[in-house]
């Protein structure tokens, strides 16, 4: 039941992404709704929950990427997969504003680093045409940070109550009564 409402969760914040965002760019930008949301449940400590929110988005995002097809899917569960690590081994308090800009920061150009490497291995195999530099990719990084930043608290309060939805279904359901 939590993957359905994960999924109907993932399809609003891609339909929010594609129709308004999509209309409003920003320095030639427009955010990524579902790799914030990627982003924050793998922060958490809780639970392996990130894999399917990683996969779900990135196969959204490919559907609707220039990218050879995969990239966002491999990308996005590389990098939750190595920010879930880690938060596990090496944050030892609570996540803060502060904390989570640095975030948004290192995985935005970690998201970007992994799209180049996915496309230079793809051409390498010449299963696609040849992929541009480096700084091509992070052409026009700092707009995109600016806007995800922008929007990394309505998407954090967002998570915020899907999670507390997802918990008290799940709570219900086995039929705990205190």
């Amino acid at each position: 039941m939590k993957y359905l409402i994960y999924t109907i969760a993932i399809i609003l914040l891609f339909g929010i992404n594609l129709g308004l965002f999509g209309n409003l760019p920003f320095f030639g930008k427009t955010p990524s709704l579902l790799f914030l949301l990627t982003i924050y449940f793998a922060l958490e400590k809780k639970d392996l929950d990130f894999f399917f929110i990683a996969f779900v988005s990135g196969v959204f995002l490919d559907f609707f990427s220039a990218h050879f097809f995969g990239a966002y899917t491999m990308s996005l569960l590389v990098l939750a997969a190595g920010l879930h690590l880690f938060t596990q081994n090496f944050i030892l308090q609570e996540l803060n504003w502060k904390f989570l800009i640095g975030v948004l920061l290192g995985s935005l150009a970690l998201l970007q680093t992994f799209l180049w490497l996915y496309a230079l291995s793809v051409s390498s195999m010449h299963l696609a045409q040849e992929t541009e530099s480096l700084g091509i990719y992070f052409n026009g990084f700092a707009g995109s940070f600016f806007y995800n930043l922008f929007l990394m608290y309505p998407v954090y309060f967002f998570y915020g109550y899907l999670r507390k939805l997802v918990d008290y279904i799940t709570v219900r359901r086995r039929s705990l009564v205190r």
